[in-house]
Parts: structure tokens; C-alpha cells; sequence
């Protein structure tokens, strides 16, 4: 099992950063601090449009990756900010705790193997003028659907610099 969670981290580390070779100015990656915390990517896509994800930690010791799709909303005068939302997924390897709701029960449990969950995303995004940094506030709940179902909140703040 260690040697599977090594070669699922190198796969999503080479195919995170496999877009900077062919287009720099799209991708950006930095840290996010939260639940999980770790190393923020973002790749535009188009002009409204990116794929974002992350390869970190979340409390209790469990090991996170989560990789969304995103739509680009400008609600605002400013062209610097900016909301974006999506859906995505996310897998855990760990210890973890989850809020489960089983008949009229509603109970917390905690697991140690592989958990899977469904994303749905919303993020305000601010790119400092006349900078390649961008900073962020990040909130998704997550409905989690194995080994047990349950829901539960990502979020965190992030920054990311665009080489």
C-alpha cells in the first residue's frame, strides 16, 4: 500500500507540472493553508476556465489530493478580483474523521484506509496588480461517498505564484 500512495503521488505531482513546459504564464502553483493544507496548483485553461488541485494534509495525519474543474465568474467592478466555482474530486489515504448520518443516527466515525469524495467548489480570488501572485479564499463542502457516506467542509486560504 505505501509503495501505491508514492506512485499516485509522483503521478499527480508530473501531471500537475507538466503544463509549465508548454504554457508558464497559465500555470501557478503555491501553498494553501487550511483543511487540507499543501501545494496549490491552478492551470487556465481558457480565459474562464482552469483546473485546480492540491496535494497536501488534512488534520488527523491523512494525506489529501483533490483536483477540481473551475468556471470563472467577474461579478465585480475590479478587474483583479474575481469568484470561481466547480466540482471536483478528492481521495484520502489515512486516519480520518467523518460526520455520518446513517437512518436517524447521526454519529462521527473514524476510518483508516482510502476515502473518495465529490467537491463542489467556490473560490474569491484576488491577482495582485503588476504581480504574478495571486491570493485566495477557498470553501467546498464535500460529500464523501467510501468507504463510509458523510459530508464534510474543505477550505483554506491560498497563495500561488505564476512563473
Amino acid at each position: 500500500m505505501r509503495g501505491l500512495r508514492w506512485l499516485l503521488c509522483v503521478a499527480v505531482a508530473v501531471v500537475a507540472l507538466a503544463p509549465v513546459g508548454r504554457a508558464q504564464e497559465r500555470f501557478g502553483i503555491g501553498l494553501m493553508i487550511g483543511d487540507p493544507s499543501g501545494i496549490s496548483w491552478k492551470y487556465h485553461l481558457r480565459s474562464a476556465n482552469a483546473l485546480s488541485g492540491l496535494v497536501g494534509f488534512s488534520p488527523f495525519d491523512r494525506f489529501r489530493i483533490h483536483v477540481d474543474y473551475l468556471w470563472e465568474a467577474r461579478p465585480f467592478d475590479q478587474p483583479s478580483l474575481s469568484l470561481w466555482y466547480g466540482v471536483g474530486g478528492a481521495v484520502g489515504f489515512g486516519r480520518a474523521q467523518y460526520l455520518v448520518k446513517h437512518n436517524r443516527d447521526t454519529y462521527v466515525t473514524r476510518t483508516a484506509s482510502m476515502g473518495v469524495g465529490i467537491r463542489m467548489v467556490g473560490a474569491f480570488n484576488f491577482a495582485v496588480p503588476r504581480s504574478p501572485v495571486e491570493l485566495g479564499l477557498e470553501l467546498a463542502p464535500i460529500l464523501i461517498i467510501g468507504p463510509d457516506t458523510g459530508v464534510g467542509v474543505d477550505g483554506g486560504i491560498y497563495v500561488r505564484f505564476y512563473p
